[in-house]
């Protein structure tokens, strides 16, 4: 009678395989040592001529940066420098701290530029080397076109009403006094009126001008001196304005009243006129 036997499984005695650990003499010892301190020392050689390369070519570099920014053929000697009205050239040198005889590459052009930007009238400049002995400044000055004062300081400003730097005895410059209402900033009319005077757009000149005020946002004032007479003009459409008022300008004159006349307000297609005598016209 066969008998299966389920869900068993019949286990077999395999012998393990015993291995044999090998024994590591002294003479492979030795031979792994040699191997391993002979690497080291190939790699430790490698990087002490590596480092020596590094530092000749160091060195080198150093040598000739020396040599070039103290060499007479790179001295400084053709000096171009544009741009200056109220500073002169010699005055934009002794800013920058350049001087004839200086080693061209030696010159900081940052530094220069920096020091230079530092003076009030100074708006902006650029430095550019031009070799072998070349050097070219070009600065652009802000303009002045009032005075202003500032805790009680007179101080020449820009079209925009800033203050750029005290006025002084030297270098005077004539220029008519900006006032103007507090909180009230200087408008496009103004800046407008500038520019016909400048182009001689107008019957008269900044020289005959005391003062000018900007009254509100669409109105400002000016004080003439020859002739004497205080101008009120209204800014909503400027250009008509100043139509108006050369032609009323041109008129006075022509009929010899224009000296007789203290005061006069303008707008587009109208004027009116006080004389000196308090009569109106």
């Amino acid at each position: 009678m066969n008998v299966a036997v389920m869900g068993k499984k019949v286990r077999r005695n395999i012998p393990k395989r015993t291995e044999r650990k090998k024994s590591v003499t002294t003479g492979e010892l030795v031979n792994g040592f040699a191997v391993g301190f002979g690497r080291t020392m190939a790699t430790a050689v490698q990087w002490a001529f590596m480092l020596a390369f590094l530092g000749t070519v160091s060195f080198g570099i150093l040598y000739a940066y020396r040599w070039v920014t103290t060499h007479e053929f790179f001295a400084l000697l053709n000096l171009d420098i544009r741009g200056g009205q109220r500073l002169n050239a010699e005055e934009i040198a002794n800013l920058g701290g350049v001087k004839q005889g200086s080693n061209v590459l030696g010159i900081n052009i940052a530094d220069v530029q920096s020091r230079i930007e530092a003076c009030e009238w100074v708006e902006r400049v650029s430095v550019t080397r031009i070799l072998p002995d070349g050097l070219a400044i070009e600065v652009k000055e802000r303009e002045p076109a009032f005075l202003t004062r500032l805790e009680d300081q007179l101080y020449y400003a820009d079209i925009n009403g800033q203050p750029i730097v005290a006025v002084g005895v030297d270098k005077f410059i004539s220029l008519p006094l900006l006032e103007k209402e507090d909180g009230v900033p200087v408008g496009a009319g103004i800046r407008t009126l500038l520019e016909e005077i400048t182009r001689n757009a107008l019957p008269f000149g900044m020289s005959q001008m005391a003062w000018i005020r900007q009254d509100s946002a669409e109105q400002f004032s000016l004080l003439l001196e020859k002739p004497q007479v205080l101008v009120q003009l209204d800014g909503t459409d400027l250009h008509a304005t100043l139509a108006c008022l050369i032609k009323l300008w041109a008129d006075l004159q022509d009929r010899n009243e224009l000296d007789h006349v203290a005061f006069m307000f303008v707008m587009p297609g109208r004027a009116w006129i006080r004389l000196n005598a308090d009569q109106t016209l």
